[in-house]
């Protein structure tokens, strides 16, 4: 895989069915604060949509009024959030260089996709295009492997047998690059935890949805993949009944 942003066209059909949305309180402070901004929303970009399960919260979220758009530079993974469209929109853009016109948009997005990005020219291209008073948000969710002995032991396969990976790959300090970005402000951010339960199936599904995973799969092959992983389910949580605990993270700021 030369171009990083086809990482994920294998990966498209689990991505799509098993990846878990955002919890709600969460997602009413990202609203709450674009209404702040004044006006009505016109524009709302997701940048980085992938399959558009956030693309398609924005929609739940503000209603039909305001103009949605997901933009996913991958083949796969923007052709599956088109085929669920109801509505909205998917353009091909990279989130350094957004197709947009300056002061177009009230809200730039990154939900699950930041960490793939050239964080600095991002936040020059959000300031490029939100309208003073507009929010840029960075929204993900992160297995808390310090709450939980099954995560602390799959973020120890990760660690074993992906590529160089690093459980801690989305720690960085986000309000203080935002803060940094000349035409943001204020930044602040929110967390909530919460607990997913899966049984086996969704369990490797979503696994294997991961770009992560799958250089463990490439490492050990698919079939032991998966054995290991059930392995470690079934060590854990003998019932069937698999409880990951998340930390979901929203951060914001203001276009100044």
């Amino acid at each position: 895989m030369t171009d990083r942003t086809q990482a994920f066209d294998r990966l498209t059909d689990d991505y799509r069915r098993f990846r878990p949305g955002y919890p709600a309180d969460i997602t009413e402070r990202l609203r709450e604060h674009v209404l702040a901004g004044g006006g009505e929303p016109r524009l709302l970009l997701d940048v980085g949509s992938g399959t558009g399960i956030s693309t398609r919260t924005l929609r739940h979220l503000f209603g039909p009024g305001p103009r949605v758009v997901g933009v996913e530079p991958g083949r796969a993974m923007r052709g599956a959030a088109a085929d669920e469209a109801d509505g909205l929109e998917y353009a091909d853009g990279r989130a350094e260089a957004l197709p947009f016109p300056d002061g177009s948009a009230s809200l730039v997005l990154a939900a699950q996709a930041v960490h793939w990005f050239d964080r600095p020219v991002f936040y020059a291209e959000a300031v490029r295009v939100l309208v003073p008073g507009g929010t840029a948000a960075v929204l993900h969710n992160d297995r808390d492997w310090e709450s939980s002995d099954f995560v602390d032991a799959y973020e120890g396969l990760l660690e074993k047998y992906g590529d160089d990976y690093r459980r801690d790959y989305r720690v960085f300090d986000t309000v203080g690059e935002m803060n940094a970005a000349d035409g943001l402000a204020d930044a602040v951010g929110h967390s909530t935890a919460w607990t997913r339960e899966l049984d086996l199936e969704k369990l490797l599904g979503n696994a294997l949805s991961s770009s992560k995973v799958a250089s463990v799969v490439r490492a050990l092959g698919e079939d032991a993949t998966r054995a290991a992983l059930t392995a470690l389910a079934r060590e854990h949580f003998p019932d069937g009944r698999i409880r990951i605990p998340y930390v979901t993270r929203l951060f914001l700021a203001r276009r100044t």
